[in-house]
């Protein structure tokens, strides 16, 4: 299944990163699989947001059932 890109905030700064997570919930909901918060340096993170595959939608059948 395709995936859609991963979202990545840089250099965000540790108080802004509740915000980030909570912003990024609310545009995907349920869609969301894993978060990855990464400290580049100082008190800055990058988060990293993956959200689950896109399903594949149901095609018709091509099949004629004659």
């Amino acid at each position: 299944m395709p995936r859609r890109p991963p979202e990545v905030e840089p250099d965000i700064p540790l108080y802004l990163i509740p915000h980030i997570v909570a912003r990024g919930f609310r545009k995907h909901g349920g869609d969301v699989e894993t978060i990855i918060v990464t400290k580049t340096h100082r008190h800055f993170y990058n988060i990293s947001i993956r959200t689950k595959p896109i399903p594949k939608e149901l095609k018709g059948d091509d099949r004629s059932s004659d």
